[in-house]
């Protein structure tokens, strides 16, 4: 009787300490508690997956982006971090898509089009794009974690990686959005 009473004490507890970590409805708090987000904490286990609208505005302005371009993404990194799945679509852009990367940065480097790129979509960029990522695709730029595995804990946190997508005519990206 003690042993079952126990182990529905520890049972509870672990279900009232365990997250979703699957948030799709906002930012991540950076001050989050310790465990609760990030590949270091007790949800290490867990795939985290960022659902997140392209838009023009947290792009560098670009007077020949088209006037609906918008999109949406979702990206998923798996529970052991070796993997992070993308998808991206779009329409609206001003022209065909010619470039579609993951760079290391948040809103301000977006804006600024300082972001470093990490890792790049490649040549079949039809909507929806879609690309699995594993460490042999990691473009440590300077600037931005030296490995895969670092990208990935950063990136698990929200606001730390964003994907655009670029025309000729918006060199810097025509659309894009922060993973968070």
């Amino acid at each position: 009787m003690k042993t079952s009473i126990l182990v529905c004490f520890g049972a509870a507890a672990l279900f009232a300490c365990s997250s979703d970590n699957n948030n799709t409805d906002g930012p991540v708090s950076a001050d989050a508690p310790a465990g609760h987000d990030g590949p270091s904490g007790a949800d290490a286990g867990a795939a985290k997956t960022f659902t997140f609208t392209l838009t023009k505005t947290g792009e560098p302005a670009c007077a020949g982006a088209g006037a609906s371009a918008t999109g949406s993404a979702t990206v998923t990194i798996s529970a052991d971090g070796n993997q992070i799945s993308a998808m991206a679509t779009y329409s609206g852009l001003s022209g065909a898509a010619n470039h579609a990367h993951i760079h290391f940065g948040g809103a301000a480097e977006e804006a600024a089009g300082t972001g470093k790129i990490v890792l790049d979509f490649g040549s079949s960029l039809a909507s929806p794009i879609n690309k699995t990522f594993t460490a042999t695709d990691y473009q440590a730029a300077s600037g931005a974690p030296a490995t895969f595995a670092a990208f990935v804990a950063a990136a698990r946190q929200g606001g730390m990686a964003y994907i655009n997508i670029h025309t000729a005519a918006c060199g810097g990206g025509e659309i894009g959005g922060v993973l968070q």
